[in-house]
């Protein structure tokens, strides 16, 4: 493993089976930012994290016009295949359009923008009154025989990708939106939903998140299969019930 990947970009190692196997997310979910944010066809809207369009086509969909940012030119080539044009840069690097959207938002992305004043940036992008929309699909974690044998085959392979690591809380951004002054108090919301997945969907899947990608390959390969195994073993299928938690901000 290269010392020089930066884990906010090996994505696009694998950006064809990240399109492929990523879970989507619910029309509840983009229904929710829309009303939320009393939004329009027409209306435009900046992406941040675009990827390789998940969200983006969603929100196209609802005649939203997009300004999608997207770093890796990997996943930007599929979500151009796509037919929408993506600006590949950063938020952090991107020339700031000032009060320019209704809307700004991050599917599965907000995590790997850095900067001190990246809310500020958000706040800035933002028309008066327009929303920030930060979400995320977050799989629960299986309890049981089938919780258990997963635990043990990453304590075996990964142990520093334990239960811990893999549940996410990211109740924080409420305090950090609130914190903002340009932003009114912000509100939660969530969206559940469930997916089922083979031994191969999952393990294909497992091969996208980035903390497993930046395992060395061997490793990686070893855990994969071992978690394959426990699959096949509880009837070779998973159901995988997701949260979409929505952090939603108005600015003021």
């Amino acid at each position: 493993m290269s010392s020089q990947r930066e884990q906010r970009l090996v994505f696009g190692e694998v950006a064809e089976q990240y399109d492929a196997f990523r879970p989507s997310y619910p029309d509840e979910a983009f229904d929710t930012i829309i009303e939320y944010g009393h939004l329009c066809p027409g209306d435009r809207a900046l992406e941040i994290g675009a990827g390789t369009g998940k969200a983006t086509v969603k929100m196209a969909a609802r005649g939203l016009e997009i300004t999608a940012l997207e770093p890796s030119p990997e996943m930007a080539a599929v979500l151009r295949s796509k037919g929408i044009e993506p600006i590949e840069t950063t938020f952090e690097s991107w020339r700031l359009e000032r009060a320019a959207f209704p809307l700004v938002y991050a599917a599965q992305a907000w995590h790997w923008v850095h900067g001190a004043d990246r809310y500020e940036r958000v706040a800035s992008a933002l028309v008066p009154g327009g929303v920030v929309a930060l979400f995320w699909n977050q799989g629960g974690e299986w309890d049981g025989p089938l919780g258990a044998a997963i635990d043990a085959v990453y304590e075996r392979h990964a142990p520093h990708l334990n239960r811990v690591v893999r549940q996410w809380n990211m109740d924080v951004l409420l305090e950090q939106l609130s914190a903002t002054p340009a932003f009114a108090p912000a509100e939660k919301r969530t969206v559940t939903w469930s997916q089922s997945y083979t031994r191969a969907e999952w393990e294909s899947l497992l091969g996208t998140h980035s903390d497993h990608r930046i395992l060395p390959e061997e490793q990686r390969h070893r855990l994969h299969s071992a978690l394959g195994d426990v699959i096949d073993l509880h009837g070779g299928r998973v159901d995988v019930s997701y949260d979409v938690n929505i952090y939603l901000a108005r600015r003021e």
